[in-house]
């Protein structure tokens, strides 16, 4: 038993991390989910009322799992690219979809994640399925969904107050350089 778990350790070592990252957040699905379980049938002592929360317990772990085993086997593919344009909502201001350049395509993704914005100009890994279906929109390829996303923030400097994007053009605004 300790070999198998071991074994899985060490796989689960080699997946990249944004794939390990959600893995870890369907298993902290599974686990809210049973911890609702035991908490509405302790208050509720009723079987029928934590049907649910077993439900999607059981779908949470076998994502995960499904997800586990996917990219141990290498079933996906990894898009690098640069964002091109950002499309957000009208209310909030979320990230509806982007448009990037990867090498000799340009791709543009459907987000189902919450990202507040990526800037223009950043570099985007996107780890999908090597099964998903694309699809072909005014010159570009359309992706409706992925396993991952990971946006590289290494390049961007920000402002150690603030926490904000400084751009190229305000590098050096208001210091005054002496010689």
């Amino acid at each position: 038993m300790k070999e198998k778990l071991a074994r899985y350790k060490a796989q689960f070592a080699t997946i990249p991390e944004p794939l390990q990252k959600q893995v870890f957040i369907r298993l902290g699905f599974a686990l809210v989910f049973l911890l609702l379980f035991i908490l509405v049938l302790c208050m509720m002592f009723d079987w029928l009322t934590v049907v649910p929360f077993i439900g999607l317990m059981i779908y949470s772990i076998i994502s995960a799992f499904l997800l586990f085993r996917r990219s141990v086997v290498g079933d996906y593919v990894v898009i690098r690219g640069r964002c091109l344009e950002s499309t957000v909502t009208l209310l909030r201001r979320r990230t509806k979809s982007i448009l990037m350049d990867a090498d000799e395509h340009m791709v543009q993704v459907m987000l189902k994640q919450r990202l507040k914005s990526i800037p223009v100009g950043t570099e985007l890994e996107i780890y999908v399925a090597s099964n998903t279906q694309v699809y072909e929109k005014d010159g570009a390829k359309l992706l409706h969904t992925y396993l991952a996303i990971h946006i590289q923030t290494g390049g961007i400097k920000r402002d150690e107050k603030s926490k904000r994007a400084i751009p190229e053009t305000e590098n050096n605004r208001g210091t005054h350089q002496t010689q």
